[in-house]
């Protein structure tokens, strides 16, 4: 019986293999036992056990350390839902049980796991599985782990030692993964630290320090760059002629049709023999996407639907919608181009049609999209958005005003509210809305700056505020005089005639 997690398991499954130095490769027999593992963390979840649902996912890591698309990517969403349930964080004697910094390296790398997932938002362990996934070299679980950090560090008043802590892990690790030939993985390693550095610049833009780093690692990624391009070395690692020619030609902007099928059919193969591994089932849609063909775009939709029908992960309906999407919003475009070079009412209404069934379509992908992660503010900012295209501003406002809370798209949810209020008449609120968002955007004069100035000085003017009114467009005219096709200034002059 496993315990290995404080728990044991009434099922008689094999013990977990112990931890080795090094962490050799999993073994297909260490992948197997993994994935039922995940498989039985899943049903949990669905039941709603949400503590023993993470301890089954643990057991499964434990054979399969690197599994990110199987094992630590829907355990995050487990730890998502399970904290907006009201799961309880880790305790004190959690944090000195499970220690971060144990000799055991895949130890410690299992108890940052498990700590992030009794409490996905604490810095400390996110940055503890970083740098115990970093140790591992486990380069994979750091692409995964490195944006959690950086979403947590991203605060209203950020910490420069934090962004400096995390730029020298992304610099160490990449040195690593360039001693082994990891090229692809040092070029993102150092395109995540030159972000995270452009980021804080943007709000420290006199620090010295950050000016200096963003030159530095700016020249490491060039530099990085260009090694990739020259050697590389993760085609030279495939040793099947016919794989790597298949490879070298799927990195082609045009194909030929012979070597795209060939793609294709492998692909094809690959995911037949591994119906159950997203990997295989992902490589397979994204070569049946590459020639935008209806068919083989339906085929991909069916496929991802038919996974999750079978697995229940939503990942692969998220998937088989954003292709829904894409489908929608090319026939709403050519159904408009259409109406456009005609000018008959019967095509103006099918293009109406069909951008409401667009819409429609958006309304009800991002709800549930919502229902699934209901702790992703950044789907709630879409869902927000579309709410406002739907006109539905009564349902827009509370969904934008949880989205705020998020602080890279705060700005946007406040003028989107702002321009609800208006919509609905209560230019007043409108009013006060807007004046907020000005005066917390940082980045004067850009394109925000200039939209925030337009409708602030159109709520204005409909509150009956004329002078404050015109001294919003005159900023606005002040930063660009043809703004709005000239309705700036239309509005300027008529509000002067009022007087």
């Amino acid at each position: 019986m496993n315990t290995v997690f404080g728990r044991k398991d009434k099922d008689k499954d094999a013990k977990a293999p112990e931890s080795a130095p090094g962490l050799k490769p999993p073994s297909d027999a260490d992948k197997s036992a993994g994935r039922q593992w995940f498989k039985k963390g899943n049903d949990c979840r669905q039941k709603r056990e949400y503590d023993y649902a993470i301890e089954c996912y643990l057991s499964g890591l434990n054979y399969w350390p690197d599994a990110v698309e199987e094992g630590l990517m829907p355990l995050r969403s487990l730890a998502l839902q399970r904290a907006q349930a009201g799961g309880k964080k880790p305790s004190m004697m959690d944090s000195m049980k499970r220690s971060m910094t144990a000799k055991d390296g895949k130890q410690a790398f299992l108890n940052a796991v498990w700590l992030l997932s009794w409490s996905p938002k604490d810095y400390s362990y996110a940055e503890g599985l970083l740098k115990n996934a970093a140790k591992l070299n486990l380069f994979d679980v750091v692409k995964f782990a490195a944006p959690a950090v950086l979403e947590i560090i991203k605060e209203p008043k950020p910490s420069a030692s934090k962004f400096r802590s995390f730029r020298e892990l992304l610099v160490e690790v990449a040195t690593r993964a360039e001693h082994m030939g990891q090229n692809t993985h040092v070029v993102w390693f150092y395109e995540t630290a030159v972000g995270a550095v452009e980021w804080l610049r943007a709000r420290m833009p006199n620090d010295e320090e950050l000016r200096q780093a963003q030159r530095d690692l700016s020249s490491r990624l060039t530099i990085m760059r260009g090694k990739y391009a020259e050697n590389q070395n993760f085609r030279e690692s495939i040793q099947d002629a016919g794989q790597q020619k298949l490879l070298h030609d799927a990195d082609r902007v045009k194909q030929g049709e012979q070597t795209l099928d060939a793609l294709i059919a492998a692909a094809r193969k690959e995911a037949e023999a591994n119906p159950t591994v997203a990997g295989k089932i992902n490589a397979l849609v994204d070569a049946l996407l590459k020639r935008e063909r209806p068919e083989e775009e339906n085929e991909a939709i069916a496929i991802l639907m038919k996974s999750y029908l079978s697995q229940n992960n939503y990942s692969f309906k998220s998937r088989a919608d954003d292709i829904r999407l894409r489908q929608l919003t090319r026939r709403t475009r050519e159904t408009l181009e259409h109406a456009r070079s005609t000018g008959a009412d019967h095509d103006k209404q099918q293009a109406r049609l069909t951008a409401m069934e667009q819409l429609e379509f958006e309304l009800n992908m991002y709800k549930e999209r919502c229902d699934n992660y209901p702790t992703d503010l950044r789907l709630k900012f879409k869902y927000g958005q579309t709410l406002f295209k739907a006109r539905r501003y009564d349902d827009a406002i509370p969904i934008l005003q949880q989205a705020q809370a998020d602080p890279r798209s705060r700005v946007r949810c406040e003028l989107l509210i702002g321009r609800c209020f208006l919509e609905k008449g209560a230019p007043r609120q409108a009013v006060e809305v807007l004046k907020d968002a000005l005066a917390s955007h940082e980045a004067s004069g850009d394109d925000l700056h200039k939209e925030l100035l337009w409708h602030h000085g159109q709520a204005l003017e409909a509150a009956g505020a004329s002078a404050e009114a015109s001294a919003a467009y005159n900023k606005l005219l002040r930063l660009d005089y043809t703004y709005a096709d000239g309705e700036v200034r239309r509005r300027m002059e008529a509000l002067g005639a009022a007087k």
